[in-house]
């Protein structure tokens, strides 16, 4: 029993650690958490929000097929490549080495995570991207007959 609480004693300041750099890396990811806080009773959001930016003066003077041209490149940012976490060879290899020989290599399946995290940043830009584009052709009444 006290094998278990030791554990929790030292598991406590992780969890914490991890609760407190999520919620900052959710902050940043969204620009609008600055104006939500005051209606939140919390001084922090723990998931993104759509965000709606504004476009600039250059963004506004494209043309329909120029937006539509800068939406086709942006396209592909918005797809993930990484395998899901059943369909990872290095997950499975992580999990089997550090169960049966070496105890560290569980930090692989943490950086795979980390890099997981990392492309849905540039998928949450791409997409906001393109979504204010796509606004923009809207408003332009782009490909109407």
């Amino acid at each position: 029993m006290s094998g278990t609480v030791q554990i929790r004693r030292k598991l406590a300041p992780l969890l914490l650690l991890l609760v407190t750099a999520s919620t900052a890396m959710a902050d940043n990811l969204n620009s609008s958490a600055e104006q939500d806080k005051d209606s939140s009773p919390f001084p922090f959001q723990l998931y993104r929000t759509p965000a709606v930016p504004e476009p600039s003066r250059n963004e506004q003077i494209l043309t329909c097929e120029a937006l539509e041209r800068e939406i086709a490149q942006l396209t592909p940012d918005t797809y993930s490549y990484q395998p899901g976490f059943y369909e990872d060879p290095y997950h499975g290899a992580s999990i089997w080495i550090g169960t049966t020989i070496l105890m560290p290599a569980y930090a692989l399946s943490g950086y795979v995570e980390y890099l997981r995290y990392q492309e849905r940043g540039r998928m949450i830009s791409a997409e906001d991207r393109i979504e204010m584009l796509r606004r923009l052709k809207a408003q332009k009444h782009c490909f109407e007959s």
